[in-house]
């Protein structure tokens, strides 16, 4: 489920099913050097994190992307994102990130780290090769943390 307007009132009516969040964290580098991987790593985040919810479509409820600034205060954004997911009934919140600087901060629970792949100038068949693969490095993770929740 998207975190949209029709998804939300169906998550609503099946909630107890519906038990693991994925927030994706894109760091958005607006300066000259930066702004391609920004965004090249933002759409390589939003288009495996999409293939993820469509393999669990009715588990998951996939939130819209947390952007924030190169220079944005993480250990402020992690808190306020964890106490905003501490209010929710999901057993499972997965924060997924192309940002390396999550990867070993301690600060979020459940951060899966990915680099990113250049994926912008693949040809759409390669690219959905690509992704593919992706996703089936990450689908481990997730029922690794369903069947051992620790």
């Amino acid at each position: 489920m998207h975190y949209t307007g029709k998804d939300i009132a169906q998550y609503i009516d099946q909630k107890e099913y519906v038990d693991t969040a994925v927030v994706p964290l894109i760091e958005l580098d607006a300066s000259a050097g930066g702004m391609r991987a920004s965004a090249g790593a933002s759409e390589y985040m939003q288009l495996l994190t999409a293939l993820l919810e469509k393999q669990f479509k009715g588990r998951m409820l996939l939130f819209p992307p947390i952007t924030y600034a190169k220079k944005a205060d993480r250990i402020r954004l992690a808190e306020e994102l964890k106490a905003e997911m501490d209010g929710t009934d999901f057993k499972h919140i997965f924060y997924m990130t192309a940002d390396v600087s999550w990867k070993d901060s301690g600060q979020l629970e459940n951060v899966l780290w990915l680099p990113a792949i250049p994926i912008e100038s693949m040809d759409a068949s390669f690219r959905k090769s690509v992704m593919e693969d992706q996703l089936r490095q990450v689908l481990p993770l997730f029922t690794k943390r369903w069947t051992n929740p620790s």
